[in-house]
């Protein structure tokens, strides 16, 4: 097995950046924007982004960092990671995105950092954490396309503008769903954008309207253990973005949900979630490392 890409800070970070500067890059796309993300300095790893903790936009009503806010930064966070590796900006599409809970996002500050990237010609495997100041929150695993764009636009994305920090009072505000009974919809903003060639809603913006679907339909007592996604084509910031729910598994103790995103038709869906919640409450997490000998 190859060993994975090391990324080294300063100028490799910064080289298949789109305009070579990290934050006027996330600064120029809009949903990013809109919740205030940036660099951070991690000790423990060269690339790191956060949200602005300062903005209600990022929050939930627990005042925590949102869980879908949570899911946009690991989105963005992890492309990141892919533009670390090259020596020119190229455009990428999202595959996959999963993020597996430790603990729910806490007050204070929460970063992803990348651990690490292993790239296949043009298919990228980024692996990271979200870490808040409680400690550990979440792993996150996502996978690329390198070299095409969703609605196969193959040039890279430049930003034409800065869209300021959003003035919603929380999270939910800010995605603004409308609940229709059997379906979430998202009337699209222009803060929602992820790409703006399309333009196209940003990958996290669709994460977590499905996160949410998929949170909204669990039984009382439910915690949700991971939210997995599947991005299947560019869902269009000029349409609606919906979500429906089909149950796979209701247990006692364990259950399964199916999230559908779609837009003008049910039978032809831009991306796919699945959630797993377990009753359990929540114990004291505890970190193993193993070593030899």
């Amino acid at each position: 097995m190859r060993p994975p890409i090391t990324i080294q800070p300063g100028a490799a970070t910064r080289a298949g950046v789109p305009g070579g500067d990290p934050d006027a890059h996330l600064a120029s796309i809009p949903a990013c924007g809109a919740l205030g993300m940036r660099v951070v300095a991690d000790g423990d790893h060269a690339l790191a982004l956060a949200l602005d903790p300062r903005l209600p936009a990022t929050r939930s009503a627990g005042n925590g960092i949102d869980p879908g806010a949570a899911l946009l930064l690991a989105d963005q966070a992890t492309a990141n990671g892919i533009f670390a590796t090259m020596s020119a900006p190229s455009p990428m599409m999202t595959l996959q995105l999963r993020v597996d809970w430790i603990a729910p996002p806490r007050a204070g500050a929460l970063v992803c950092a990348v651990a690490d990237v292993v790239r296949d010609g043009d298919l990228a495997l980024v692996r990271g954490i979200l870490r808040d100041d409680g400690g550990l929150s979440a792993t996150v695993t996502a996978r690329y396309l390198v070299g095409a764009m969703p609605g196969g636009f193959r040039d890279v994305p430049v930003g034409d503008g800065i869209t300021p920090p959003s003035d919603a009072a929380s999270f939910d505000a800010w995605l603004d769903i409308q609940d229709g009974g059997e379906t979430l919809t998202i009337i699209p903003r222009p803060d929602h954008v992820g790409a703006r060639l399309l333009p196209a809603f940003h990958g996290g913006v669709v994460s977590a309207l499905i996160e949410r679907a998929g949170r909204r339909h669990l039984a009382p007592g439910f915690r949700a253990l991971d939210t997995d996604v599947r991005f299947l084509a560019p869902a269009r910031a000029d349409l609606p973005l919906h979500a429906s729910v089909q149950p796979r598994r209701s247990g006692r103790r364990a259950a399964t949900i199916d999230v559908t995103a779609y837009q003008d038709d049910p039978a032809r869906p831009v991306a796919v979630g699945r959630l797993t919640a377990v009753s359990d409450a929540a114990g004291t997490v505890t970190a193993y490392r193993l070593t030899r000998g």
